[in-house]
This record gives structure tokens, sequence and C-alpha cells, in this order.
């Protein structure tokens, strides 16, 4: 996928100012497009995990590493799902702690 094609299927999902963003659907953008971007045979075919790190923060590094010999449009690409990805998951944790609190506030009413 070029960059100019992976600009053209965000803002087509998104909306061109990406103003309909939602957690739900950018989980499903991400399930959907991870795997076609990430594998060189478009995720059709089976991957072999060979993933010598042992840590976050190797995995991590080494993903950046990996990165930086990526051509342009791919690391591109790959960066920016990345941080969609991060994103989304500081979104559902602040989300997940509302709720949290929500329901504590609610059980403790149910014992009143």
């Amino acid at each position: 996928m070029t960059l100019q094609e992976f600009r053209k299927l965000v803002r087509t999902e998104f909306g061109g100012d990406l103003g309909n963003m939602t957690p739900a659907n950018v989980r499903e953008f991400l399930d959907r497009v991870q795997p076609t971007v990430e594998t060189p045979y478009g995720g059709a075919h089976r991957i072999k995990l060979n993933e010598p790190e042992q840590t976050y923060e190797g995995i991590v590094r080494d993903f950046l590493k990996q990165v930086l010999e990526m051509p342009t449009d791919q690391a591109v690409i790959r960066l920016w799902l990345y941080c969609l990805e991060l994103t989304i998951s500081s979104v559902s944790d602040v989300e997940a702690e509302k709720f949290r609190q929500l329901f504590a506030q609610l059980s403790s009413h149910d014992s009143d």
C-alpha cells in the first residue's frame, strides 16, 4: 500500500478532518488494516513469530529499528498505525477507569 492509498483509506474511514473517529471504529480499522500493511502478502499467509526480544522495551526498540530501514511510505504508515494504537489504548484505559468508578458508585448505592 502506498502512502497516498493509505491517506485515502484513512480519510474515507474517518472523514477529511478525522472527525468521525471513535474508539470502536478505530479498533475495527486497526484490526482490518494492520494485517494488510504489516505483511508483504497482505495478511493472506501465516505469520511466524520470531521475536528475540524478551521485554516490552526491547520489542519497541526492535520495531523502531526495523522502521528506520523501511521505505518511507511503509515507515510512515506503520508509525501512524502504531501511534493510533497507542492513542486508542490510552483512551480505552481512561474510559475503563470512568466505568469502574461509575459502577463502584452504583454498587455502593445498591447496598444502601
